[in-house]
């Protein structure tokens, strides 16, 4: 039902008797910040099924825009006890075995960052990204790490902004590239 369009004349009346929605939060004490999300789609289907089935129409839409927004809320509510959103949260800070263990926890056992290691690592894709591509792409590549826009760079080459895009794509693409294949 929600992917289905509203017709015009839905929109009209769902335009029209918008402020119910804002009476049910307020009746129920919910924030409009939180909820509104959750209660407009029952809203919208009641909009949908009272022009749509006639048999509805004997009541008032109040009525039938009250149970599906609460139907919707109600929902809600239930999604949120279920198994799946209440699962038991684990530590990286402990290990598997509990507190009493000696055992190291996860982030004991990863080694910590290198700044010396990063450094040689990006020198050397550089360097072989170097000879992949022309030295104006190379001259983009040491701009645009420094922190220059593409317009500066643009500026700096005398050619486009959109080529510099153009240039600075296909060099994505082969680092791309050089990253797969290793």
């Amino acid at each position: 039902m929600s992917d289905i369009p509203l017709t015009p004349e839905q929109r009209k009346f769902a335009a029209e008797h918008h402020s119910l929605v804002y009476a049910y939060l307020n009746d129920k004490h919910l924030s409009e910040n939180e909820f509104y999300d959750v209660v407009i789609f029952g809203y919208l289907k009641a909009v949908y099924d009272y022009l749509s089935k006639k048999e509805l129409q004997r009541y008032d839409f109040s009525t039938i825009a009250w149970r599906d927004m609460s139907s919707s809320l109600s929902n809600y509510f239930r999604d949120l006890r279920r198994q799946k959103r209440s699962a038991k949260i684990i530590s990286i800070h402990i290990s598997k075995y509990g507190h009493e263990d000696t055992g190291l926890s996860l982030e004991e056992t990863i080694a910590p960052e290198n700044e010396f290691m990063q450094q040689l690592e990006t020198r050397l894709l550089l360097h072989d990204l170097s000879r992949r591509i022309s030295e104006q792409q190379m001259d983009m590549v040491r701009l645009k790490s420094c922190g220059y826009s593409c317009q500066d760079i643009a500026r700096k080459q005398n050619i486009s902004k959109d080529q510099v895009k153009r240039l600075l794509n296909e060099v994505r693409h082969i680092l791309k590239a050089m990253c797969c294949e290793g």
